[in-house]
């Protein structure tokens, strides 16, 4: 079903047709031939069955833009992975979902703020350092941080960042930013660290025993 933008684009494209229609009717065409008029108006014809067809064509490549633009936010909004654009000061353009729920603030909030906010100022150099290397170089980086707490009695959440340049308009600098939630992995090499700690003075008081026995 036509919009209302389509039916002012046909609008306009039938006020343009029509002055070039009244620009034709001042130029003689009283000397044609009627072989010539026939051939004219079939031209004209012609030239009207391909107008219509490229704007049918237009309208449906139109609508598959809209459903691929449809399909992608809704990829963008529901991936596992939280996912940030950044302009070249570093404030936050664009956030999905996951990567406000990590943040823990809402889409109009976050827009304008500096990602290194929601971070653990503990680990904010690890950040900067990582951000500085990616506008040196261009090349993708990485760095694993802690953001900061909604609250006191919050549990700490590590993640892993992610950066690469992207292209935001004409503005150079500019980058994404992929949050990936590490901190079951970070809770586990922990955990493991003291299973090795604890097996190890285990050990050492074992063949303590020994040498006193």
């Amino acid at each position: 079903m036509p919009t209302e933008t389509d039916l002012r684009d046909d609008a306009a494209l039938r006020r343009r047709a029509e002055a070039q229609v009244a620009a034709a009717e001042d130029r003689d065409l009283a000397g044609l031939s009627p072989e010539e008029v026939t051939r004219l108006l079939h031209e004209l014809r012609v030239h009207q069955i391909e107008l219509e067809m490229q704007n049918e064509e237009l309208r449906r490549t139109q609508l598959e833009l809209e459903a691929s633009r449809a399909r992608y936010l809704d990829l963008y909004n529901l991936a596992p992975a939280g996912y940030v654009t950044l302009n070249e000061q570093g404030l936050i353009q664009q956030a999905n979902l996951r990567a406000l729920t990590l943040l823990g603030t809402a889409r109009g909030a976050v827009v304008g703020q500096p990602l290194g906010r929601y971070i653990l100022p503990a680990d904010s150099d690890a950040w900067y350092r990582c951000r500085r290397q990616l506008l040196r170089t261009g090349e993708p980086q990485a760095c694993e941080v802690r953001l900061v707490p909604r609250n006191a009695d919050a549990p700490l959440t590590w993640v892993r960042l992610e950066m690469t340049p992207a292209q935001l308009g004409d503005e150079q600098g500019a980058s994404r930013v992929i949050l990936n939630d590490i901190t079951d992995r970070v809770h586990a090499a922990e955990a493991l660290v003291q299973a090795k700690v604890a097996a190890a003075r285990l050990t050492s008081e074992q063949r303590l025993g020994a040498i006193v026995e």
